[in-house]
């Protein structure tokens, strides 16, 4: 950052800071109260109450591995994404996936970005994860804006939680209208990024009785802007043209109505709206960057931006009587994504391998090339970018992922959760539609075919253009569940009890697909259909010695439903499928399954001052999702391959040693790795093998610290943060040489540290904070990457830079 860059994000933040003062609310002005509210973080994290098993009770009473945190005690953190909590959180991984999710979610290393999710993503009651059908299927993520708390549930959820939850499940829960008073949540914050732009952000919420004891209210509005960092440079002559490019914002409006005729009814309608849009995606280019000095450079004709736009409405009735609660919760979700991967880079990379050996398409590539005697102008991409001697070309890629989800719930729960018996039984129904259409928007194709091969593109292949499309893949697909569930809690005496559950569901998929274009050689329709009927039982037995340590076990299982894949095309993928032992691609996988076996405790010691929730686990994972690449015609297909078991433990801390002082501990461990040789054919290569791990660091380690303080008649307090995790010293299959999808460039993703200060004070009910994050301006290697083994140009992904700024945050 020059120093220009400087003066100006110092006057910014100068502005700001006075801006952000002048809008504390009037109200705020008011005599500050003798004793102001503790906050969450002091109550520790084992007091926020949760909703996990379906029954309200705080956080230590819950006999499953669990990590919840309130907007409070997320603010005090400076929490403001998924990925953000991820730092925080044992065993939980957020980031970029082998096969190329950027929003892939795993816990206790139940990986895989093929198929349906892994992971259960909950708004409220309603599950929202995506199902992978083609390439760039993220995950949308709900911005940690006034939310009630976020909820991670690690270990198999699909008793309560169904089909995707098979790792565990991350539940988003919004607050609702108070009948009560009046509340309020406003949070603004600026702050300036080394070497790139400004972020900020401000929001607010306000909501409370309309007819008190009857009709309540609340609204939210927030928006935040991410600033760029990352530059482009011109390909020919290696000059900045465009600074901090990967900016993006976020918009979010909630709003809910609270209608309770009488103390035994209570309905809430609510509805949720988010949009996201980036510019350009986080990539740099590995050869004309330089990290360590803050230089993040890349030349790409395309910067890669997206959009995520969703709306969800939401009806809740709940009705008490006679000890028993109903509950029924009906949710209508859609989305829409308009993403995509880099084409230009893509495209280039597979028409070298034309331009080489003909690709399958032609016996050589022009003037004879072989990989032997490669034409003049190979490669096309070198290790600084697109070769200058190639005509301009430009080809970006055009994802669009659609989603409508209809979900409905009804459950029948006991009230009274002393009771010795507890229980609850539901029945859940969804319905969805997802549409994915990726293209490869090729309108200089033609042109560059001509200049570097001699002929046209469509020559070339002997098939046309789509449009102006070199390929397009087209998916619909149409997923049905209908599932009902029970889960029961008895009490053999006052302190031992026994959990039984379980779900029986029914799962219908069916995807209706087309191919087309110049890549696929030919026009290429399929259809497939699975149906599922899984059960997934869960036992436990729990302990709770006195009030203030449990101990539990359980077993319980997890389930991921079926799917079918569009056909491929066999001229052009002919020889990968040969070597793997197929004539074509497998049309359907089946589902996979998780087992898990756990024993924890909760315990609090010296009168709640140092509490501890600790779980071992073991995990079996078989008939595993995985995506198979097809590295000379550049497609993939999903197939069954393999078992694999995850074992670790989590751990969980805090402790109070003197007055104002909080110490933070969260610890995990996870080892999964498959646990066999797994090929698709007896005769082909091996796909994956024994002891070759599934992507994930093994140690994560979060400690932090806090000490409240007061100072002038101010409360005040410091914070300082430092996360941890260890790199992956296994090989996963595509750094294994003797797997098939070995590729001898990628590295393992380094070690990380990452390292936050905050420091700040209540003044007039208003929390003023200053804060630096990634205060070390750590830029490990986390996402190395190139389009496919014999291309030279490599493009990577790090934290963001170092980053200074305050927030202010106001709640009443």
């Amino acid at each position: 950052m020059n120093k220009h860059q400087y003066l100006h994000n110092g006057v910014m933040m100068g502005v700001a800071f006075a801006g952000l003062l002048v809008a504390i609310p009037a109200r705020a002005q008011a005599p500050q109260q003798d004793a102001p509210p503790k906050r969450d973080e002091a109550q520790g994290p084992s007091e926020i109450v949760v909703t996990a098993t379906r029954q309200a009770q705080v956080a230590s009473r819950v006999p499953i591995s669990i990590s919840a945190y309130s907007q409070e005690s997320m603010d005090v953190r400076g929490i403001k994404s998924l990925a953000d909590v991820a730092r925080f959180t044992p065993g939980i991984r957020f980031g970029r996936s082998a096969g190329g999710a950027s929003n892939n979610i795993s816990i206790r290393g139940i990986a895989s970005d093929a198929g349906a999710g892994t992971t259960g993503i909950y708004i409220d009651d309603t599950p929202i994860q995506i199902r992978g059908l083609g390439f760039s299927s993220d995950n949308t993520l709900p911005a940690i804006f006034d939310l009630e708390r976020v909820e991670v549930l690690r270990g198999p959820q699909g008793t309560l939680f169904g089909a995707g939850s098979e790792g565990g499940t991350v539940r988003f829960i919004t607050p609702q209208p108070n009948l009560d008073h009046f509340q309020t949540y406003d949070r603004a914050e600026i702050a300036a990024v080394a070497h790139g732009g400004v972020n900020w952000e401000t929001g607010a919420a306000i909501g409370g009785p309309i007819v008190p004891q009857k009709l309540g209210f609340r609204i939210s509005a927030w928006h935040r802007r991410d600033a760029g960092y990352i530059d482009h440079v011109d390909n020919q002559t290696g000059i900045v043209d465009d600074k901090n490019i990967n900016q993006g914002d976020v918009t979010v409006l909630r709003g809910a109505l609270t209608y309770a005729p009488d103390d035994d009814l209570k309905i809430t309608l609510g509805i949720t709206y988010q949009k996201r849009v980036t510019n350009a995606s986080d990539n740099f280019f590995v050869g004309i960057s330089d990290p360590g000095n803050g230089v993040f450079h890349t030349s790409t004709p395309e910067y890669r931006g997206s959009s995520d736009r969703w709306y969800q409405p939401s009806l809740n009735i709940q009705y008490n009587t006679g000890g028993v609660s109903i509950t029924s919760i009906s949710s209508y979700f859609q989305r829409m994504n308009r993403t995509g991967y880099s084409g230009t880079l893509y495209n280039l990379s597979y028409y070298q391998k034309c331009y080489l050996d003909g690709c399958g398409f032609q016996s050589t590539g022009p003037g004879g090339s072989t990989d032997a005697h490669p034409g003049p102008l190979y490669p096309f991409l070198t290790p600084t970018g697109i070769d200058k001697r190639l005509p301009y070309y430009l080809s970006p890629s055009h994802v669009t992922n659609t989603q409508r989800l209809v979900t409905q719930e009804l459950r029948l729960q006991s009230s009274d959760p002393n009771a010795r018996l507890n229980w609850v039984v539901g029945l859940f129904y969804q319905h969805s539609r997802q549409r994915s259409t990726d293209e490869l928007v090729d309108p200089l194709g033609n042109s560059f075919f001509n200049a570097v091969f001699g002929q046209s593109l469509e020559d070339f292949f002997s098939y046309p253009l789509y449009g102006q499309d070199s390929y397009i893949n087209n998916s619909v697909a149409t997923e049905s569940q209908i599932a009902g569930f029970a889960n029961v809690t008895y009490g053999i005496t006052e302190k031992l009890k026994i959990v039984a559950g379980g779900r029986y569901a029914e799962s219908k998929f069916s995807v209706v697909n087309f191919a087309d274009g110049s890549q696929n050689g030919s026009r290429t329709e399929g259809s497939g259909r699975k149906t599922d009927r899984p059960f997934t039982p869960k036992l436990g037995v729990n302990y709770q010695a006195d009030r203030n340590n449990l101990f539990y076990a359980s077993w319980s299982k997890g389930f991921r439903a079926a799917g079918a894949n569009p056909p491929i095309p066999v001229t052009p993928c002919a020889d990968d499928l040969a070597a793997l032992g197929l004539n074509s691609a497998p049309g359907a996988y089946k589902s996979d399954k998780v087992t898990s076996w756990e024993l924890g405790s909760k315990n609090k010691f010296f009168g709640g001052k140092v509490q501890i929730e600790a779980s071992a686990y073991t995990s079996n994972w078989s008939n595993i999702q995985q995506i198979v690449n097809l590295p000379t015609c550049a497609l993939r297909f999903i197939a069954n391959l393999g078992t694999a078991r995850s074992r670790g433990f989590d751990l969980q801390a805090s402790l109070s040693p003197l007055r104002g002082v909080t110490l933070d501990l969260a610890a995990g461990y996870t080892d999964t790795h498959f646990t066999q040789d797994a090929r698709l054919a007896s005769q082909g290569q091996i796909v994956v093998l024994n002891g070759d791990a599934i992507e994930g660091p093994p140690w994560t380690l979060s400690v932090g610290g806090r000490y409240e303080f007061g100072i002038g008649g101010v409360d005040a307090f410091l914070r300082g943060d430092l996360q941890y995790q260890s790199r992956l010293r296994r090989p996963i299959p595509q750094r294994d040489p003797a797997s098939a999808s070995y590729d001898p460039g990628l590295i393992a993703p380094a070690a990380t540290t990452f390292v936050s200060l905050r420091a700040g004070a209540l003044v007039h009910g208003a929390d003023i904070s200053l804060f630096v994050d990634n205060l070390l301006d750590s830029a490990p290697r986390l996402a190395l990457a190139h389009q496919d083994s014999s291309t030279l140009l490599f493009e990577n992904a790090t934290f963001r830079p170092r980053t200074i700024g305050i927030t202010v945050t106001y709640r009443r």
